[in-house]
């Protein structure tokens, strides 16, 4: 696994304006990709405050799943 500081070193080693570029469009678009992620499962769970059902949703849960039970 490459560490940062092997990074660095290899970015120092180029010397050409071109190359710096190019290093530096694929670092900007990594960046972008990053920030476009879409957001993970568990962060958008724990971004639910309160779930609007019935009162005996947990102990009746596979009812209502089953269409057994209706909201």
């Amino acid at each position: 696994m490459i560490t940062q500081e092997q990074l660095i070193e290899d970015i120092k080693s180029l010397h050409d304006i071109q190359s710096l570029e190019q290093v530096h469009q694929l670092v900007l678009q990594i960046k972008q990709q990053k920030q476009l992620k879409k957001p993970s499962l568990m962060s958008q769970l724990r971004s639910i405050e309160k779930i609007n059902g019935p009162s005996d949703f947990a102990e009746n849960i596979d009812a209502y799943l089953n269409g057994d039970k209706q909201f």
